[in-house]
């Protein structure tokens, strides 16, 4: 147990290590949600687009280096807010509600909202909207559609592809989103109504008394917008989706269709590395996590046992119980978003060093429980039997109970770490490229969800097989020994 517990600490010490290397703050943050096209967007394995665009002109005016932080778009205005990153570009409209947490910059880009409904649909003007629409939570197409038409019942995705999918399978009867991304996202079986919703206005956003950041923002804004840079901007990258565009010949037979599918959503533009990367963060953090989690987790079992066998550490075993009770009675997504935006909430942390201590954490109450169940398994005969022969708590738990306790929870334990391998899912919220934002990402681009939501549930699947093969073969060398 001793060479199994410095091992842990050893492990432990180098993931905390490798996660606090100091950031220098020469550099620009510009925090969005990359699947806006043609705002942002990824190609090449980079974040790209006209928002991309103009901030590098304001890093460039500042000299400072530009750095993108992909996040959900609900999570923007805390990024800039907590000062996580300095400047939020998504396609970002001016609200009362919104200038109260943020200043914005100057308006660069007027867009229309439109209504997209199938061919097939009933509605053909603004006056007929009525059923489901489903909007990108957060967007001013949310707010304005809750204070101008209660009746119509909201469907709120996290993404805009997800609100063209909901359509699809006509889950709901339309779409309210920016006209430019619309044109490029929808497809054959949809329209878009000829009349917009309303039209809009984007600007950027950056933390209040920030004014360094925001006179600088505006000077570059409306230098661009005078000469007319912005506009050949986009026109850039509405033409560039055109030149880049792989030629691929269309045939009847199956397996060709299939192969193509496959490499549009997995190898053309490099779209395998964000897999790559995806899969190396979901097993760095699951690891650190699940260590951190056991080395808390029998520190917690541990007080609670002592007190449960000797009535001493009272205060201790109080707090213990409290901590584990927190813990599990609140979602590991909110954990995860206090930790990051309150715990960290002013200073420069590694966001993979914050989901280890996240999931850790989280991990930390459920193994505690579990260890505590396997060392109150033990018979209490053998325990006193050890008190009788002179054996004091730390010795009756080193060489009686520890080693009959271990083949009882080591299961629950492969479970548990099973379980921190898939949860580790909910990183992207503040930004972490894991497995499942990978196909995001993917599905962001090729607007196809298929082959990259099948190829991580693949990839999930043969980790999650390997854990338990060996857990199993753990079992068997315990059972035998």
């Amino acid at each position: 147990m001793k060479r199994i517990f410095k091992l842990l600490v050893i492990m432990l010490s180098i993931f905390l290590l490798s996660g606090c290397e100091t950031e220098t703050k020469d550099k620009l943050t510009m925090v969005t949600e990359a699947g806006f096209y043609p705002y942002e967007y990824y190609s090449n394995g980079e974040v790209v687009g006209v928002d991309r665009d103009i901030v590098k002109r304001i890093a460039e005016y500042l000299d400072l280096e530009l750095e993108i932080k992909d996040v959900h778009f609900d999570s923007i205005i805390s990024e800039v807010k907590s000062g996580k990153s300095d400047i939020g570009a998504a396609g970002i409209s001016y609200t009362e509600e919104r200038a109260l947490e943020v200043d914005f910059t100057d308006n660069y880009i007027v867009s229309n909202q439109v209504i997209i409904v199938r061919n097939d649909s009933l509605i053909n003007n603004i006056d007929e909207v009525s059923g489901k629409i489903a909007v990108q939570l957060g967007t001013t197409a949310d707010s304005y559609l809750s204070e101008n038409y209660p009746n119509i019942e909201l469907i709120r995705e996290n993404k805009f592809l997800a609100c063209i999918e909901d359509l699809r399978q006509s889950k709901v009867d339309a779409v309210v989103m920016d006209e430019v991304p619309a044109k490029n996202i929808m497809d054959n079986t949809m329209r878009i109504l000829e009349e917009p919703l309303f039209s809009d206005s984007y600007g950027m956003i950056v933390a209040k008394d920030n004014t360094t950041l925001l006179n600088a923002a505006n000077a570059v804004i409306n230098k661009m917008k005078e000469s007319g840079e912005i506009d050949a901007i986009l026109l850039k990258h509405l033409e560039s989706k055109e030149e880049t565009k792989e030629e691929v010949k269309e045939s009847n037979n199956i397996f060709v269709k299939i192969y193509n599918r496959f490499y549009r959503s997995v190898i053309l533009d490099g779209r395998y590395k964000f897999i790559i990367t995806g899969f190396k963060n979901t097993l760095l953090i699951a690891l650190g996590a699940v260590i951190l989690g056991i080395l808390l987790g029998t520190i917690l079992a541990l007080i609670r046992n002592f007190h449960d066998n000797t009535n001493k550490l009272k205060i201790l075993n109080k707090l213990a119980k409290l901590y584990i009770d927190i813990i599990r009675g609140t979602p590991s997504t909110l954990q995860l978003m206090i930790i990051y935006y309150i715990i960290f909430g002013s200073s420069e942390v590694n966001m993979i060093l914050v989901g280890i201590m996240a999931f850790g954490i989280n991990s930390s109450a459920y193994v505690a429980e579990i260890i505590r169940s396997g060392l109150q398994s033990v018979d209490k005969g053998q325990i006193e039997a050890g008190y009788a022969l002179s054996l004091n708590y730390r010795q009756v738990m080193t060489y009686i109970v520890f080693p009959q306790a271990i083949k009882n929870i080591l299961p629950s334990l492969g479970n548990e770490f099973i379980t921190l391998v898939k949860e580790t899912s909910i990183g992207a919220y503040i930004g972490i490229v894991e497995l499942t934002k990978a196909s995001d990402i993917i599905a962001s681009r090729t607007y196809d969800y298929f082959f990259p939501l099948i190829l991580i549930a693949i990839i999930y699947l043969i980790i999650t097989f390997i854990l338990s093969q060996l857990v199993a073969l753990m079992e068997k060398r315990l059972k035998n020994a």
